[in-house]
């Protein structure tokens, strides 16, 4: 069965979502100024910069078949992102470095790479879900995390800090798990049951509590008169 995203929340201070096929990304710094001319993108990067695939393990292989098919769904992300005047249009980022980092069902994520950025997209079912960009040393250093209402519970994916392997998650009711982050620090969780937090470890000391409560649904409009 596809499954399809009905609600992303943001759930952490770094993350990518995108909600009714709209994007919601990593805000990066916007040096224009009104009426300056301003400078020509740089080129596109032609392969991950090497911190970037240090950090990525999956930027450093050969693309497969079932990641080339699903390029062009990344590319459309990406498109998107650019369209709707984000930095990482000007960051060098290229779609066709992308390389997926987690899988679940029909649901995954990728990388791509940029001149010292990365992007996040998320795809299901070959459609698009979401993604967004953000300065590859925030990523490293903070993480970031998302949710997704699917049918039958809740998923929780990301990116966790550089150093930090594992993730624990909450439920509503008070029952912790702990999830292990793949080689490309990714990870993934899936409760039929509503959650309430996740936590991890930074790098430099402390932790990150991210909530995974969802607000109370908007009132339905109100039905026309007569």
């Amino acid at each position: 069965m596809s499954k399809q995203i009905s609600r992303r929340l943001i759930v952490a201070a770094l993350s990518v979502l995108v909600l009714g096929g709209s994007v919601t990304a990593f805000a990066l710094a916007d040096t224009s100024s009104s009426g300056a001319t301003q400078p020509a993108d740089p080129p596109l990067v032609q392969q991950a910069p090497p911190k970037i695939a240090a950090e990525f393990p999956a930027l450093r292989k050969a693309i497969d078949q079932s990641e080339s098919e699903q390029l062009p769904t990344v590319a459309r992300v990406m498109g998107t992102i650019e369209s709707r005047g984000e930095a990482a249009a000007s960051a060098g980022v290229n779609a066709e470095l992308a390389r997926r980092i987690s899988e679940d069902g029909e649901s995954a994520e990728y990388v791509v790479p940029g001149n010292e950025v990365v992007c996040m997209v998320a795809i299901s079912a070959a459609h698009s879900a979401g993604g967004g960009c953000a300065p590859a040393s925030s990523v490293e250093q903070d993480g970031s995390t998302s949710l997704t209402v699917v049918p039958g519970g809740y998923e929780v994916s990301g990116i966790l800090p550089t150093g930090t392997s594992t993730v624990r998650i909450t439920s509503a009711s008070g029952q912790t798990t702990v999830v292990a982050a793949d080689s490309n620090h990714a990870f993934e969780f899936f409760s039929a049951a509503p959650l309430a937090k996740l936590t991890y470890s930074l790098p430099e000391g402390g932790e990150h509590e991210g909530s995974l409560e969802l607000p109370p649904p908007k009132d339905p409009p109100a039905p026309p008169a007569g």
